[in-house]
């Protein structure tokens, strides 16, 4: 039996298909839990069509294509449905920790890339976004691949893994912004490490950003039109100290509150992640320096230059997208736990890392973004007389539209600055009530959670009718969760 368990632990690529057979459990487990959200909604709205349409959907998008027409080859052969769609997301895990493994052992070892791979499970906003049928488990895949690359490349200087790390940098740049930025960051951290150390493959690096730069060249139009797009309306707060540290805070949280579990987190993490950078400076530490410096260099350059290009222009700093760096995270954890010399030291603090990192992330497979199948059901039952429903905010449109099934209600919406409703397209748009509602008629507007966004069109909806009643549609799901408001009005006309 002893002789059994030590064969395992000494059996690195045993240990490995131990741990990725328990994160596929781990990442798909209650996957269909919460109904697909307006994000998620949008996202099954940019594959339908054909392909001349998928490209002019790109006008009102402001991503990159790349994962759009991943998830587009993938549900052609697997279907559209809520599984496939956040399936697509489980595998950019997944593949990270792949990735993680196998490339990792170039930086960190066989028994290193095993405990790189445990912190990256431990991570739970990974965890949180696993679950979403968006592309930034994806773009976080790329930004690693462009981290190891990097730092491989720094090291060997040969050809197949300048190859490799152009390849993830074009991933990167075509997946999400924020990955392209990531990938901006390190590849200059590459081209002046290079430059500083006399390292005449400096300019190979620089030919192959340049080829990079001239693969982008088909995208620079639709970019323009998307940039544009973001300084005429865009969601992000302005920058400010609560911004920063939502940013700082987010990767170890439940994402919409906090527990002591996540605090303690969050406060373990970012100790180990000072303890190792000090470690690093000592001469008998010194041999993962590089990869601790170019990680932390990726995530908060990351952050520096989206904060200066926020302040110089549109806010576009926001917590959820550090979703696409937050695996350089895992990077100085690793580096600490190899510092380590005892081993069973190092079990021990990758059990309470990865522990922790569970019970901080197994709460979020329980959350639910709103009821809006149930709402759907609700009203066709309780108002049998309603045939027309009028949404605030698109975070209602998109999803009740998606649920709405034979419950023979139509779905309208006042237009807004700040909105993607072109994206669903059986919702009718409006610009004044009057425009679809005749004096006398029985509707109801819909409103997500107090939420004020776009409140005067409510406030307008209001004063041109008579308010019957308000009711509430909260989520069966769980005990205290996301409502749906209801107004029953008559409308009167202007």
């Amino acid at each position: 039996m002893k002789t059994a368990l030590k064969r395992i632990i000494s059996n690195e690529f045993l240990l490995f298909a131990l741990i990725f057979v328990f994160a596929t459990i781990f990442y798909l487990f209650n996957i269909g839990f919460s109904d697909l959200w307006s994000d998620e909604i949008y996202t099954k709205s940019m594959l339908e069509g054909s392909l001349t349409d998928f490209y002019a959907r790109f006008q009102n998008d402001l991503h990159p294509p790349l994962y759009y027409i991943g998830l587009r080859l993938f549900t052609f052969l697997f279907d559209i449905t809520p599984f496939t769609l956040r399936l697509f997301s489980v595998l950019g895990v997944l593949s990270t920790l792949l990735l993680g493994y196998f490339a990792g052992q170039r930086i960190f070892g066989k028994q290193g890339a095993l405990y790189f791979c445990l912190m990256l499970i431990a991570i739970p906003m990974l965890a949180v976004f696993s679950h979403q049928a968006r592309m930034y488990t994806w773009a976080a895949f790329a930004v690693t691949g462009v981290f190891i690359y990097s730092f491989i490349f720094i090291k060997t200087g040969k050809r197949s893994d300048l190859v490799l790390l152009a390849l993830f940098t074009m991933a990167a740049v075509y997946t999400h912004y924020y990955s392209m930025a990531a990938a901006f960051v390190a590849n200059s951290f590459v081209f002046l490490y290079l430059l500083i150390t006399g390292n005449k493959k400096w300019i190979h690096h620089l030919l192959a950003m340049l080829l990079v730069v001239l693969l982008f060249l088909p995208w620079v139009f639709m970019f323009a039109i998307q940039v544009k797009r973001v300084q005429q309306a865009f969601w992000a707060p302005e920058v400010s100290f609560d911004t920063i540290l939502s940013c700082l805070a987010i990767p170890f949280t439940e994402q919409f509150w906090t527990t002591g579990y996540s605090r303690a987190m969050t406060i373990l993490m970012y100790s180990l992640i000072v303890l190792a950078l000090l470690l690093g400076f000592s001469r008998s530490h010194s041999t993962h320096r590089l990869a601790l410096w170019l990680s932390l260099t990726v995530f908060l350059g990351t952050l520096i230059l989206v904060m200066i290009i926020s302040l110089l222009s549109k806010p576009i700093l926001y917590s959820r997208y550090v979703a696409v760096i937050v695996t350089m995270l895992a990077v100085p954890t690793t580096v600490l736990i190899l510092m380590v010399r005892k081993n069973w030291l190092r079990l021990l603090l990758a059990a309470i890392i990865l522990l922790l990192g569970l019970q901080v992330s197994v709460p979020t497979y329980y959350f639910s973004y709103g009821p809006y199948k149930q709402t759907i059901g609700y009203l066709a039952a309780t108002y049998p007389e309603v045939r027309k429903v009028l949404h605030i905010t698109e975070v209602t449109a998109g999803p009740m539209t998606e649920y709405n099934g034979d419950s023979g209600l139509t779905h309208f919406w006042l237009k807004a600055e700040m909105s993607n409703v072109d994206a669903f397209r059986t919702i009718k748009q409006y610009n004044k009530p009057d425009e679809f509602l005749q004096p006398g008629e029985v509707f109801c507007a819909v409103r997500f959670h107090n939420l004020e966004l776009n409140k005067e069109n409510l406030d307008l909806v209001l004063s041109e009718s008579e308010l019957i009643r308000t009711d509430t549609v909260r989520d069966n799901k769980v005990d205290a969760g996301i409502f749906i408001q209801i107004y029953l009005l008559k409308y009167k006309g202007r």
